[in-house]
């Protein structure tokens, strides 16, 4: 069984925050969810020392997601623990069957591709919502999805888009996919980890009411 979340799926998350002052501007903004990623490769990586102070000085009406890749159940439960995240991103092989039961809520980062729908089938009774992003990494690769194959996905369970979007494409992609919400990171950046304030507004804004004309 999903443990139950509060807030329900989010609908408005930003990613990869590496600064306080990106995510209160995210939170002011109207985004309803941040990220922060916990995976030493990626170039947004916090340590979990700096992601606590950064995720202490976020509301609480925002949820709050530790961004993992590979973690065991028991190592992913520590790690939002020890930065006070209330649900958990899984961007790496995990297996469903792992994380029945897992005690906070889960998102599942869903590679746009051939087969995504026997995975989406195979987590569908474990998570809050799917990330559909780009396959060929675990996220932050600021490419787009196939929005064809995206729609299909969307259909089946609450999902947020991601992969590639920022203002500038955010509504034209919603209009095409049909999503539950959206999740971007790379395109709201004026270098990796640190927000373009501009863009995050206007991202959020534009997200906002396209997300409001397809009726999610």
């Amino acid at each position: 069984m999903k443990p139950d979340c509060p807030l329900g799926p989010p609908r408005l998350k930003c990613c990869g925050m590496t600064r306080l002052e990106d995510a209160l501007l995210a939170a002011e903004a109207g985004a309803d969810a941040l990220g922060v990623v916990l995976h030493p490769p990626s170039p947004r990586y916090v340590h979990v020392y700096g992601a606590a102070r950064l995720l202490n000085g976020v509301p609480e009406r925002v949820l709050k997601v530790a961004v993992l890749v590979d973690r065991s159940p028991e190592e992913a439960a520590f790690d939002a623990r020890r930065i006070g995240a209330r649900a958990v991103q899984l961007c790496g092989g995990e297996r469903p069957e792992d994380f029945a039961g897992f005690p906070l809520p889960v998102l599942r980062r869903l590679a746009v591709e051939a087969g995504a729908e026997e995975e989406l089938e195979a987590w569908r009774d474990q998570v809050l919502a799917f990330v559909l992003d780009a396959p060929g990494s675990p996220g932050g690769s600021g490419r787009r999805v196939d929005p064809d194959l995206a729609a299909g996905l969307a259909e089946r369970a609450p999902c947020l888009l991601a992969g590639g979007l920022d203002d500038g494409n955010v509504a034209e992609a919603v209009r095409a996919v049909r999503p539950w919400g959206v999740d971007a990171s790379s395109g709201l950046e004026l270098r990796p980890g640190a927000k373009d304030p501009e863009r995050l507004r206007r991202f959020v804004e534009r997200a906002r009411a396209a997300l409001e004309e397809i009726g999610a």
